[in-house]
């Protein structure tokens, strides 16, 4: 009987250990997620009013997208009025009034030279080995400000030596006086003393040959798209995969520029395709018929996702949704907008799945294979 004893108190102890240890472990899962999500850097006004305008990513996923990365300006008429007129709709200012991040209270003013030692924390950069030159020329050109590029150099340090001839081509990239500065403390400050590289030798294989952050690669590639970059904004999202390849934003970014910047229609379904399986959506510039002779219409993007079709006019006003249970019907026009590549969505009006609406959108190539690769998508899924 006391062996019996014994075991269950055996058991009791071990129980009272292991739940406390768990809760503990959930706690800190939790606390991490919470500064993995805070130290993501806020969308500030211009680079967000380029992921509006783009109109390549769904009013959901940016709303989600602000609501995680917050926004660093505060709304105001005249700032709700710019972002109306890019084609913001009004669930996306509501979510930037509430996301407002407060700066972080600033230290001290610096003594006239910049000070030397360790690198100042700055959020959201990821540890990692110097950075070359050609990496910041390249983080300048993609779209990112000088002062994120400040951010990673004074985290990361450089492996070259600043001279008037990298001088004059990081300014021509988007540098600026503030940025030269801190490569020029970092150059110094960070280099090995003897021509010693152990310290490089040192940085976990993870870390080595880091660059920018998803976000960052992503924000690089819409503004590179929208400098009708489409070869660098591949580039940028095809590393972007690399470095968090479960998130279909990338996906979702990478088969757009594949579909209107390579004209590559075959990468562009396969990265679509990987957008939309990530809980994503694969997006298509077309234009909406008004009056069903296409002599009336609006031009916007839409949407497949897994659960349907939205569409979103690019100014804002014009929107559409349909799950995949209203849909009735998709198909090539006949008739109507044949000679656009039109296509058609068969909407059920009602429960009963009696009443339907027509809805016409022809691709903005004009071509059939494009309103074939989206009629396929909405079947497969």
């Amino acid at each position: 009987m006391s062996t019996f004893h014994n075991a269950i108190n055996r058991a009791i102890s071990s129980r009272t250990i292991i739940i406390p240890l768990a809760a503990l472990m959930l706690a800190m899962l939790s606390i991490d997620k919470a500064f993995m999500q805070a130290a993501k850097a806020p969308y500030d006004k211009d680079r967000l009013l380029k992921v509006v305008r783009l109109n390549a990513l769904s009013t959901q996923e940016v709303v989600q997208a602000i609501y995680e990365r917050g926004v660093d300006f505060q709304m105001s008429p005249p700032v709700e009025s710019e972002f109306k007129q890019a084609g913001a709709r009004p669930e996306m200012i509501d979510a930037m009034r509430k996301s407002y991040r407060a700066p972080v209270a600033s230290s001290p003013p610096p003594p006239a030279s910049r000070p030397t030692g360790p690198a100042r924390p700055s959020a959201g950069v990821p540890p990692g080995p110097p950075l070359s030159k050609s990496e910041i020329v390249t983080m300048l050109q993609g779209g990112l400000p000088a002062s994120r590029v400040e951010q990673f150099v004074e985290v990361r340090g450089v492996n070259f030596t600043l001279t008037p001839e990298v001088s004059r081509e990081i300014t021509s990239a988007g540098g600026n006086r503030s940025l030269l500065g801190a490569i020029s403390e970092r150059a110094t400050s960070e280099r090995p003393s003897g021509g010693d590289r152990s310290s490089i030798a040192n940085v976990p294989a993870s870390h080595r040959n880091a660059g920018p952050d998803y976000d960052d690669l992503t924000d690089q590639a819409v503004a590179a798209l929208q400098s009708n970059n489409s070869p660098h904004a591949i580039r940028l999202l095809q590393q972007a995969v690399t470095v968090e390849p479960q998130k279909p934003t990338a996906f979702q970014l990478l088969g757009f520029a594949q579909l209107y910047g390579s004209r590559d229609i075959l990468s562009a379904e396969r990265s679509m395709r990987a957008a939309i399986e990530r809980g994503g959506s694969a997006a298509f510039y077309v234009y909406h018929d008004h009056d069903k002779l296409f002599g009336s219409f609006c031009e916007g993007s839409l949407f497949v996702t897994k659960q349907g079709v939205t569409y979103k006019a690019k100014d804002g006003n014009h929107t559409f949704e349909a799950l995949d249970s209203q849909i009735k019907e998709t198909g090539l026009n006949a008739f109507v907008g044949s000679e656009h590549g039109a296509f058609h969505i068969k909407v059920f009006q009602d429960g009963n799945r009696k009443d339907s609406k027509t809805y016409n959108f022809a691709p903005l190539t004009r071509q059939k294979p494009e309103s074939s690769l989206i009629m396929n998508l909405i079947k497969s899924y």
